[in-house]
């Protein structure tokens, strides 16, 4: 560990005799009218202090703190420097050091003088808070929370508890440990109830715990509290708009933003999504390429031509995958339109999808890979002519509800396999309608909380007679899965072996007689399939599941069940259960024996 130095080295300093009163009380009155950002009445007070020939130290470190504030930090430095030797508390020195090198942007300079200072002043909370504000400008996150914890701790004045409290929570939101950064921000409001950005960090834990009302509510405080709210601020709430199904509120404030900000991409990509979700196909479709500028998206540049849907019988496009193994899935639908457009048609897959593919698609020619960013993975194959992202295509080919295929399947599972798993399910569950099962979708970035059921919500819908329910969820569920089999009611039979392996994985719903799942990859494969799939779906769902259809266009196998209102599944399991049960008693006899 160094120490900051001109040429003298910082050590504890011998006694020195306390200041005089008329000395302290000088140095207060300076110190409030910093703290008051009045720095002209600062500096007069300084300098009567000195025509009063006041020398002691803790007026040098004051003086020090004045000269930063003005932007002399050189002369803060040499005042510093003076002081390291003399000052009864080197260790405020230090933070002084620290502060001026903090305000010439040397970071590792700083939290080598930030060290120091709590080492020699280790009851200086404000020395603490910013040891862990420089860790967390480095994005040392997980460093930062125990010197932020000291500060907390150490804190005198409510002003360092509200700074401390609101660094906390941004360094907890940056680890993803967003309960705790909600209780902070909660913390920081306690104290200061008009603290804007805490405010809308707090909005922010609140979408992504899925609670959207909570969130909604902080963003309309926030930009209540402001005459010209940013245009971030209006994002956010009319995203928290979107969320609560409040479609119309939120689309004249993404419009207004448009107006406003026509080249902006997160305006365009939050607008077009909305677009998509009201099903206002041709107007969503032509931003939404605005999702790799908005970051959604990555967009990996290739040497080749953006293809803009012309016919080019004669030549190559690569198709590069994009998005989730869902939207890989969905966007497939499209591939038997590059057929009449297309010479050849190279398509980049995820390596799960790549069997189905080749066997859905045999004329087309599929590679699979992790995304890299060079062609290199295309040697040995005709060079590219164009190329396009998969999620473009539906902007060439599905402009409007007419465009979209009233076909029963696209994608075809190995024949041989779905017979194997179908005879495997008779063998082993018996008789009885034979129906997956799938209760958790997405990660926390994307909804998962808004999308996915508890095992217990899924009491109703398990006590449904003739029934036999398979295990289609993916991921760790073996504790969701036990916790469903407690409830008592139909077994959840389970087979790894189809999970591991996605090509089982579409044989075993190939198989299947229905698919009772939230909104996850599972609904894309099963409606590509042609399969029976029902959808319990959020009040207000992403945009793939359009606003208010009773099915996917993308899939006429499929059926919506949607939440009445946020965050009420009750009505919509009631509503599927007796859907199940009336499928039940109309299953054909040959059926109901298998």
């Amino acid at each position: 560990m160094r120490f900051w130095k001109f040429g003298k080295t910082a050590t504890s300093a011998p006694a020195e005799p306390a200041p005089a009163p008329a000395t302290t009380a000088r140095v207060l009155a300076i110190e409030e009218s910093i703290d008051r950002q009045d720095l002209p009445h600062a500096r007069l007070l300084l300098d009567q202090a000195r025509a009063a020939g006041l020398e002691a130290p803790e007026l040098t470190l004051v003086e020090a703190q004045l000269c930063r504030l003005e932007g002399d930090t050189t002369t803060a430095l040499r005042l510093c420097d003076d002081l390291l030797t003399t000052a009864p508390d080197p260790g405020r020195v230090q933070y002084e050091i620290a502060e001026c090198l903090l305000a010439r942007s040397d970071l590792p300079g700083a939290l080598e003088s930030l060290d120091v200072a709590v080492a020699l002043s280790p009851g200086l909370g404000a020395a603490w808070f910013k040891l862990g504000e420089t860790l967390m400008r480095l994005d040392r996150f997980t460093e930062a929370l125990e010197p932020l914890e000291r500060a907390d701790q150490l804190a005198r004045t409510d002003k360092l508890k509200i700074l401390t409290r609101y660094r906390q929570g941004q360094c907890l939101l940056a680890l993803d440990q967003v309960q705790p950064a909600r209780l902070a921000f909660e913390a920081t409001l306690a104290l200061a109830p008009d603290h804007l950005e805490a405010r809308i960090h707090l909005g922010h834990c609140h979408l992504r715990l899925d609670d959207e009302p909570a969130a909604l509510a902080c963003y309309e405080q926030a930009v209540a509290r402001q005459a010209d709210p940013g245009h971030i601020l209006r994002l956010n709430l009319g995203s928290a708009y979107q969320n609560c199904g409040r479609y119309a509120e939120a689309r004249a404030l993404f419009e207004q933003l448009q107006r406003q900000r026509p080249n902006d991409h997160q305006v365009r990509w939050y607008l077009c999504q909305l677009d998509l979700l009201e099903g206002r196909w041709a107007a969503g479709w032509a931003h939404y390429r605005a999702r790799f500028a908005a970051g959604a998206s990555r967009f990996r540049p290739m040497p080749y031509r953006l293809w803009d849907g012309r016919t080019i019988p004669d030549q190559t496009l690569l198709v590069l995958a994009d998005q989730g193994l869902g939207d890989e899935i969905m966007y497939a639908s499209c591939f038997d339109d590059l057929r009449r457009r297309a010479g050849r048609v190279i398509i980049e897959c995820e390596p799960r999808l790549l069997a189905l593919f080749q066997r859905s698609f045999p004329d087309l020619t599929f590679l699979a890979t992790e995304r890299e960013n060079s062609p290199a993975w295309l040697a040995g194959l005709p060079a590219p002519d164009w190329q396009i992202p998969s999620g473009d295509l539906p902007g060439l080919f599905r402009l409007a509800d007419d465009d979209f295929p009233d076909r029963p399947a696209y994608l075809q599972a190995d024949p041989q396999q779905v017979a194997a798993w179908r005879q495997r399910l008779s063998d082993t569950l018996g008789p009885g309608l034979k129906v997956g099962i799938s209760w958790r979708g997405g990660t926390e970035r994307t909804r998962s909380r808004a999308r996915s059921l508890a095992p217990e919500q899924w009491a109703p819908i398990l006590q449904v007679p003739g029934v036999q329910f398979v295990n289609l969820q993916y991921g760790d569920y073996h504790a969701d899965l036990a916790r469903l089999r407690a409830l008592g009611h139909a077994p959840i039979h389970d087979f790894p072996d189809a999970i591991a392996d996605y090509d089982q994985t579409a044989a075993l719903v190939g198989a299947l007689d229905l698919v009772v799942t939230v909104c996850t990859a599972i609904v894309h494969l099963g409606g590509a399939l042609g399969r029976p799939v029902w959808i319990l779906t959020p009040h207000a769902p992403g945009w793939r599941y359009t606003a208010h259809a009773r099915s996917m266009a993308w899939y006429p196998s499929s059926r919506l069940f949607r939440q009445p209102a946020w965050g009420e599944w009750t009505p919509a399991c009631q509503e599927l259960t007796v859907a199940l049960a009336q499928l039940t008693k109309n299953v054909s006899p040959a059926l109901a024996a298998m």
